[in-house]
Parts: C-alpha cells; structure tokens; sequence
C-alpha cells in the first residue's frame, strides 16, 4: 500500500521476481546481501537464467520505480540502497509498516512485561502477538525456498512465544485459557512435554487425576518408544503429585 491505496502495478509485480525480492526485503530490513546471494534466492536450483546478474539489475530497477514512481534516472532509491559494489540492503526511511515489524515490537512489549511483573500486559502482548503467527505465511509462499530460514525462525519463535504464555496463564491460575493454548501446541508438536505437562496440571487442578494420569502417562510412554527419550525431572516430579494424588 502506498497513501493508503494498492500498488497499482500489483498484478504485474505478482507476476514477477520482483514480488519475491520485496518480501524478502521487507523480511531483512538493513540485512546486506551480495548480488549472487539475491540471485540464488531469486533463481535456485534449475531456475537460473541464462545472465542472472543482469536479470537482478532488471528486477531491481523495476522495483525501484514500482515503488517510487517519481524516481529519476540514477536518482538513488530511498528504500533499496547499495553500495556500488554488488551488495544490497533495504531501508524503510521510517516510511513502511509489516507485520514483521509488529510482532518485533509485541514479542519485546511481553518480555518487558514479564520482567516488570506485569502479567496482565505480558499476556495481552503474547496473545496479540499469536494471532500474528497463527495467519502464518501466504500460501504462495509456504514452500518457496527464498523464505526458507524465514519459515524457520517464524516457526521458533511462535514456539517460543506460546510457551511463554502458557507459563503465564498457568501462574495467573487462567485453567481454561491454558488448556487451549496446551492443545495448540500439540497440534503443531505431538511430542511437546511442556504442553503435555500442562493438560495433566490443569486436570489435577481440577480434581480429574484419572485425565492427568492418563495424558501424561500416554505422553511418557510416546516418549519412551518413539523418540527414547526419558522423562525430563519436572514430567516425573508431576507423575509422582498425580499417583500421590490418586
């Protein structure tokens, strides 16, 4: 969006590398990347052109004006900087909003939160900030190699966030919101401890041991068989509350 209004030139630049070049930009802000590295993300494997450096400067000289209409000849861009040697960065000049950028902010508001004792705001912060990573990446783009390590820190730090609001609500005493949020991580981790853990402490909470013995017994033994892993001494200090327990 440009003043609130679409790219004119979307449809064109969805038709081209130019639209990948820019999310990959928008994905690194101020990262530096050499001219051959832009080229393998644009055209890996087999789908190299027969020039790719010269393919690169075309992709990049009409991005530049989709994005700056008003750009002179051998006017710099505001936002796609270079050197003058071969390496790239982009710069957002203060000029562009991404979710990107938000979920930056809401991952660093809830930690901030969570060291002043602020469980209210921490959870508000984490919750705003799962509903980002719940929408995930654009289908067009769920198995594109140029987003490859993006996928992967995407994926950790979800990981990392739904944790850390776990522990939140299970401190806060939030029993129900801490047995969805258990039940989502499990759908995307079967083999997720913490998660587990979690669904057998809110049950005995609850007074269910018979639940709590069950979900975490069968989580021990998929431990065991499948992955020959040994409970971790949280899992066994839990199974031994719960048969005391019942």
């Amino acid at each position: 969006m440009r003043d609130g209004n679409p790219l004119k030139d979307a449809a064109v630049l969805g038709r081209t590398s130019a639209r990948t070049l820019l999310k990959w930009f928008l994905l690194h802000p101020g990262v530096r990347v050499e001219s051959a590295t832009l080229c393998e993300i644009l055209w890996p494997d087999k789908q190299h052109p027969s020039n790719p450096t010269n393919r690169l400067h075309v992709t990049l000289h009409y991005l530049r004006h989709l994005l700056e209409p008003g750009l002179a000849a051998r006017q710099p861009s505001a936002f796609i900087r270079s050197d003058g040697k071969g390496w790239y960065y982009f710069d957002f000049a203060g000029r562009w909003w991404t979710d990107v950028g938000e979920v930056e902010r809401l991952f660093a508001e809830g930690k901030a939160a969570e060291a002043r004792a602020d469980a209210e705001c921490a959870i508000a912060s984490y919750e705003r900030l799962l509903d980002y990573y719940d929408r995930t990446f654009l289908t067009e783009n769920l198995f594109d190699k140029a987003f490859d390590s993006s996928r992967t820190v995407h994926d950790v730090a979800h990981h990392t966030a739904e944790s850390r609001l776990l522990r939140l609500y299970l401190a806060q005493g939030l029993t129900h919101k801490a047995l969805s949020c258990a039940l989502s991580v499990l759908d995307r981790d079967p083999y997720s401890e913490e998660a587990s853990m979690a669904i057998a402490e809110v049950s005995l909470l609850q007074g269910n041991t018979v639940t709590a013995r069950s979900q975490l017994a069968d989580h021990l033994t998929t431990m065991r068989q499948e992955l020959g892993v040994n409970p971790s001494p949280s899992a066994s200090h839990l199974w031994g509350r719960i048969n005391i327990t019942q």
